[in-house]
């Protein structure tokens, strides 16, 4: 009797020691849907617990453990996740803690009744007594900071390729980082631009995306997957480059934001030297990406202007981003003329900086859920911070390419209220030196076929319609995006990118604001 006794006891303890059972995360996940969806959107129709693993970054003297589990929803109604004014895909894949590829069944242009949403999700649990208390949904790491393109460029003319490999590896031991700096540059320019040449050469599309692990790659990356087209994507520093790579020829298709692409089109601010870049064309918009002040919950910052005095990172010299956060604190009142409160950090390193309290806020123009800040939450207590009705005001009345966005509670684990902001769009762009007949076909295959981004690898894919391909442009759309589009909403138009689209009945528009997503 006591062995039995003493059995059943060494049974329940290790039942413990491996977290929460199947029952306890199956109440746990349905209450983090049913926080991050509207009612009656979907219903839990399946949960099955597939393992866990101790948490090794969990804090000192603190047990936490890791789940992993299968999990199936059933739309209870049409609903569509990609919307841009509603938590949707950013809920949904913040609730089951999954992510790109993690999740399967996201129709683009939107699910109906009956269709079914497969993730393989986690939860995290933490030790409270003989109780496992849910914690956040993912993990958090620092990373270094990207290796552009990768991996080192392929061999090819090797003469050339060891004389560079000699000069670099014979400059001066006491060479200044900003000419260290200007030689990466140099680098990679050249990369991207013999990758582009290759591409072309074969009938294919370079496409510049942004850096490693970042959303526009990612993106692209997803378009690629979908091997309908030979896209190939480009590793870059971000929107602002890729403008400039678009310019010189050095590559078929780019993606930045829609200010940058504005300011470029114009030669203002950053591209001032260049002048305008008058041949530039918008193919479409492609989801909206907010911009997000990010502070510690536990610290003093609730509104962008106490960011005075502070030290911010507003992101990498050649980001757009770094463009948009400029002007926040601008529109708020805040100097941005000292360098000593601006730092230039990529998002990874921005986090773990504002974990260890170095800096104070991290602004930062990506879509919603962004994973590193989503794994951040785990281990730094964060909170989005709500841009000034004034601000948002103004800063929309003087840039066609923002417009008053919500990011809406449940987006992020732990974000319980709706965060005032603003937003611009992601585009795709295209030069001069492309057929139209390329033009139409490519805006086809983005914006006529319906796939599934998110099991691709792409969340923010989720959000591209070609409903929304015209919300938020800054610049002029290309006479031949435009028709194509024009094709597709019309009843019963054919969803073959390979089928040429019907002419347009009233010329295209430049900008539209969009209707759904203001707030």
């Amino acid at each position: 009797m006591r062995a039995l006794f003493l059995l059943g006891t060494a049974l329940l303890l290790a039942a413990c020691s491996a977290g929460p059972d199947e029952t306890a995360l199956r109440k746990d996940v349905t209450d983090r849907v049913a926080q991050a969806l509207p009612p009656g959107t979907v219903s839990m129709t399946e949960l099955q617990r597939r393992g866990s693993q101790s948490d090794t970054k969990a804090p000192s003297g603190e047990t936490r453990r890791i789940i992993y589990f299968d999990s199936e929803l059933t739309l209870d109604r049409d609903f569509d996740f990609g919307a841009w004014d509603s938590p949707g895909v950013a809920g949904v894949v913040s609730a089951l803690g999954t992510g790109p590829k993690g999740i399967v069944g996201i129709a683009s242009g939107g699910n109906k009744a009956g269709d079914r949403i497969v993730a393989h999700g986690t939860a995290l649990y933490r030790k409270d007594g003989n109780a496992w208390v849910p914690v956040v949904s993912a993990g958090f790491a620092a990373t270094s900071p990207p290796a552009y393109a990768g991996a080192a460029a392929q061999a090819g003319a090797v003469g050339i390729l060891d004389s560079m490999r000699t000069v670099v590896a014979s400059a001066p031991k006491d060479i200044t980082p900003a000419t260290r700096a200007l030689i990466e540059q140099e680098l990679a320019t050249a990369h991207a631009s013999i990758r582009a040449a290759l591409a072309r050469a074969s009938d294919g599309y370079a496409i510049a995306a942004g850096p490693e692990h970042g959303e526009y790659l990612r993106f692209v990356q997803a378009l690629a997957a979908a091997r309908k087209a030979r896209v190939v994507p480009l590793i870059t520093r971000g929107g602002e480059e890729n403008l400039r790579l678009l310019r010189d020829g050095k590559v078929s298709f780019a993606l930045s934001q829609a200010d940058a692409a504005q300011l470029a089109y114009e030669g203002k601010g950053n591209f001032t030297a260049q002048g305008p870049h008058l041949t530039l064309r918008a193919i479409g918009s492609l989801y909206p990406e907010p911009i997000q002040v990010i502070a510690r919950s536990d610290g003093p910052i609730t509104s962008v202007s106490q960011l005075a005095g502070r030290r911010v990172v507003v992101g990498p010299v050649g980001s757009a981003s770094r463009i948009t956060a400029m002007r926040v604190l601008e529109a708020h009142g805040i100097d941005t003329k000292d360098p000593k409160r601006l730092a230039d950090l990529p998002l990874n390193e921005a986090l773990v900086a504002l974990r260890d309290k170095r800096i104070d806020a991290v602004i930062q123009v990506i879509g919603v859920p962004a994973d590193s800040i989503r794994n951040a939450l785990v281990d730094v207590p964060l909170r989005l911070v709500p841009l000034s009705e004034r601000a948002v005001a103004s800063l929309t009345a003087s840039n066609a390419g923002y417009f008053p966005y919500t990011i809406q509670r449940g987006a992020y684990a732990t974000q319980k209220q709706d965060v005032r902001t603003i937003a611009t769009s992601a585009l795709l762009l295209v030069g001069s030196d492309l057929a139209e007949s390329e033009v139409g076909a490519i805006t086809r295959y983005v914006f006529g076929e319906q796939r599934d981004f998110a099991a691709l690898g792409s969340i923010q894919g989720a959000r591209v319609s070609a409903a929304q391909a015209q919300t938020g442009l800054s610049i002029p759309m290309h006479i031949a995006a435009a028709k194509a589009l024009e094709g597709l909403a019309k009843p019963g138009a054919s969803q073959d990118p390979s089928k040429p689209a019907a002419p347009p009945e009233s010329p295209p528009g430049t900008t539209q604001k969009p209707a759904s997503s203001a707030k």
